[in-house]
């Protein structure tokens, strides 16, 4: 099974009601380092693109990204569309995602350590 969804298996995936996940980035502040990736999700009748930033709190043996701490957590950076191809290209034009990066859902943690892996 290959790692990256194709188009044609991410949109079948959330209009199945199933996430696709897409790790971004990093950046490192002073005493800090903050990760970057967001989620792709079916709300009812809109598709929803879930953006996430949290402190980098991982290391080789933990990578449950979503048990990490919200760089802001009062932050809830959603935005809502008709149509998957909506959500996808939103994401691709304001959070530099790339349309052959996407993950199914709970796969984000593969991706965390490959860069966990990376950063040694």
């Amino acid at each position: 099974m290959a790692l990256y969804l194709s188009s044609l298996e991410l949109v079948a995936r959330v209009h199945l009601g199933k996430e696709v996940e897409q790790w971004l980035s990093y950046y490192r502040e002073a005493d800090y380092t903050v990760i970057r990736w967001l989620i792709i999700y079916k709300d009812e009748s809109q598709f929803t693109v879930a953006y996430h930033e949290s402190f980098d709190e991982g290391d080789e043996g933990f990578h449950d990204v979503y048990e990490f701490s919200a760089l802001d957590p009062d932050d809830d950076t959603t935005h809502s569309f008709d149509s998957v191809e909506e959500a996808v290209a939103f994401a691709i034009e304001n959070y530099g995602a790339a349309a052959d990066r996407f993950v199914a859902g709970g796969m984000i943690q593969e991706e965390y350590a490959k860069y966990v892996r990376v950063r040694k």
